[in-house]
């Protein structure tokens, strides 16, 4: 009786744990889309202060999100958004036209991890 209860008990932490994860991803990749979003009004504004000021918050904000992350089912993909973060902020300095592209592929790559990350029954078995 007492493994029945302690195989319960764990099965609520795991399932605990595992909401909590999905619902903190969706907040912070909300966050990440709100800056990219920023960083490109600004650019359309021709605020290139503002525009870099967003680009470099959205470098950090991801930075400081894969520096806590403990489990991250695609390294690799979380690594290409590191690329085009990079990317948008050189832009951003250098008043490149690229920014568009960049912030439209990070915008997406930041939605297919959002995805990536949430538990469905073909990632469990």
């Amino acid at each position: 009786m007492k493994r029945i209860i302690m195989s319960i008990v764990i099965l609520a932490i795991i399932t605990g744990l595992s909401i909590w994860s999905v619902i903190a991803v969706n907040g912070k990749t909300d966050s990440l889309l709100d800056k990219i979003h920023e960083t490109e009004k600004a650019f359309e504004d021709e605020d290139t202060e503002k525009c870099v000021q967003t680009a470099q918050e959205l470098q950090n904000e991801w930075e400081e999100f894969m520096n806590r992350a403990v489990l991250v089912n695609d390294l690799g993909h979380a690594l290409d958004i590191t690329s085009s973060v990079a990317e948008i902020l050189s832009f951003a300095q250098a008043e490149n036209e690229e920014l568009y592209a960049s912030c439209d592929r990070a915008e997406v790559q930041v939605e297919m991890f959002r995805n990536m990350q949430k538990p469905t029954l073909w990632k469990i078995l």
